[in-house]
């Protein structure tokens, strides 16, 4: 059973969801932003989920989102409709602004509204559009509830990946659970770094049912004469330097998994060769007429736009879709996952601090100071330290190094964030086992300067990024351009302030070049209307 908050400004949904869906309790509805905003500040803790409704018929002083006009006349009737009728995408915003972990379904009854790209572009988990048939919609509501909450249970870790509850990688963990066990291939796509390889392995493979084992092939690091025998395996004498028949990738992992990184560097012969290899499900090595018939599941993956690459021919069309792209699976980069990052670093430095890098030296710091080497490791952040508890060994980053590793963009993604606190703990433990263990051995401090000096060491990119800093924005449709600019530049100051942590002047460095123009930052933080107060408050 779940809490469910419904944000609606009618009594139709939320009294279908208690008729035909009563085994979650549901909380509202609430009739506007400020309604919703009360119960959440009271109930946060125990809210699984958010339904929302798109359209709200509400008095215009309950209305969030109501353009500004320049002249400072109040907003015309067309602005207050156009503001009514997409009321929950406002709405919307604020949650994501404030709770972007809480999962939220949009809902609407109207087919004129287009929600599709807003719930994709705002994170809302699901949507849906009621068809007037309390049948129908009901089971559509509860497929998409039980779905989310499926999501919500599972664990933030599972082996060697970290999930976390960014909605970015719920979908793309409830997408994965369906596509693993199908025959079709799976694209894997997003940023390097993003953990694509490693999803590949420990989570689509052994969900296959397949019996057979798992191939990985990077076609990077290939020699382009050297791709089409690597893959389908070659015959004595196919080419200089062959003495012996040998199997090829898709052999080798019949009745398995075979992993295709960065598929775009597919040579123009060897993308023939694979789009005959899954079109028959045999195949030829190169020297041979004899075909070998393979059942292989086939998981590709690249930091590219294979779509793209098909517009630029450099990709055949029909590959393209016969790899079926309606199963790409895109992976968010880490600065798209800054609600998990407390999570995923005590799970990354637990997870780095057993590993076979470093187990022996925290053993050896753990004699040392009297620990039994099988004893607990936990991380903690902030200031205090916490109180001793026998055989536990804590790990502890203050608030600044907390501070350095959110401002940080990680351009290398979860492979750099893990080095960097590999590299963290190796220079922490390395530089206490030479030193006397007294007072508290049981706390190791990460100390923000080491840290520091990591970051500061592997960053290839000017202070000041020359392509400019980058955020989304949400156009609203307005009757005057001065509303529409200053609706934008409150979008991306308040933004930019979320990422920074309120310091005017980093903001100041990536504006204007220049910390020391806080002051003008501020002020015009402030003429736009924005408060620190609130953007602090939020709705916890």
């Amino acid at each position: 059973m779940a809490t469910i908050l419904v944000i609606d400004d009618q009594d139709r949904y939320v009294d279908l969801c208690r008729r035909a869906i009563p085994e979650h309790t549901y909380l509202g509805p609430a009739r506007s932003w400020r309604e919703a905003a009360e119960v959440l500040k009271k109930q946060r803790r125990s809210i699984d989920l958010v339904l929302l409704d798109v359209h709200f018929d509400i008095p215009v002083e309950q209305l969030i989102g109501l353009p500004t006009n320049a002249s400072g006349a109040p907003p015309d009737d067309k602005q207050i409709a156009r503001t009514r009728r997409r009321q929950g995408l406002d709405i919307l915003v604020r949650l994501r602004r404030h709770l972007p972990d809480l999962p939220v379904v949009l809902m609407t009854a109207r087919d004129d509204l287009d929600i599709d790209r807003a719930a994709e572009r705002l994170d809302a988990e699901e949507y849906t559009y009621f068809l007037d048939d309390e049948y129908v919609d009901a089971r559509s509501l509860r497929v998409q509830i039980e779905n989310v909450l499926k999501a919500r249970r599972g664990q933030d870790a599972e082996g060697p990946i970290f999930w976390g509850r960014a909605p970015p990688m719920q979908r793309a963990r409830a997408r994965l659970q369906v596509l693993a066990r199908g025959r079709l291939p799976v694209i894997l796509g997003g940023p390097t770094g993003t953990g694509k390889s490693l999803l590949a392995r420990h989570y689509i493979h052994p969900r296959s049912g397949r019996r057979g084992k798992f191939v990985s092939v990077d076609l990077s690091t290939i020699p382009r004469d050297l791709v089409g025998a690597t893959l389908f395996g070659s015959a004595r004498g196919s080419y200089t330097g062959s003495v012996a028949d040998r199997k090829g990738a898709f052999e080798e992992a019949d009745n398995g998994t075979l992993f295709l990184d960065e598929i775009g560097n597919l040579t123009e012969e060897a993308q023939k060769m694979l789009l005959g290899v899954l079109q028959e499900g045999t195949v030829t090595r190169l020297g041979d007429v004899l075909e070998r018939r393979v059942d292989v599941k086939l998981v590709v993956a690249t930091h590219e736009d294979l779509g793209a690459l098909v517009r630029q021919g450099r990709f055949r069309r029909d590959l393209y879709m016969r790899l079926n792209p309606a199963c790409t699976v895109v992976l968010p980069p880490l600065i798209e996952r800054r609600g998990d990052l407390l999570r995923l670093l005590g799970w990354t430095a637990r997870h780095v601090a057993e590993g076979l890098q470093l187990r022996s030296l925290v053993n050896e710091y753990r004699r040392r100071a009297g620990l039994p080497e099988d004893g607990e490791l936990v991380v903690c952040t902030g200031g205090d330290v916490p109180e001793p508890t026998p055989g536990r060994l804590v790990l502890l980053l203050p608030d600044r190094s907390v501070q350095l590793l959110r401002r940080h963009r990680w351009p290398g993604n979860l492979r750099e964030f893990a080095m960097t606190l590999e590299n963290a703990l190796t220079f922490t433990f390395a530089e206490l086992v030479g030193l006397p263990v007294g007072g508290r051995g049981d706390v190791v401090q990460v100390r923000p300067k080491l840290l520091r000096d990591l970051l500061q060491a592997v960053r290839v990119d000017a202070p000041v990024d020359e392509s400019g800093w980058k955020c989304n924005v949400h156009i609203r449709a307005d009757g005057t351009l001065n509303h529409l600019a200053q609706d934008v530049e409150r979008q991306y100051f308040t933004k930019l302030w979320e990422q920074e942590e309120g310091d005017f002047a980093a903001m100041a460095r990536i504006l204007m070049g220049d910390p020391e123009c806080a002051r003008k930052v501020q002020l015009r933080f402030n003429q736009l209307g924005l408060k620190v107060r609130e953007l602090k408050g939020g709705a916890g």
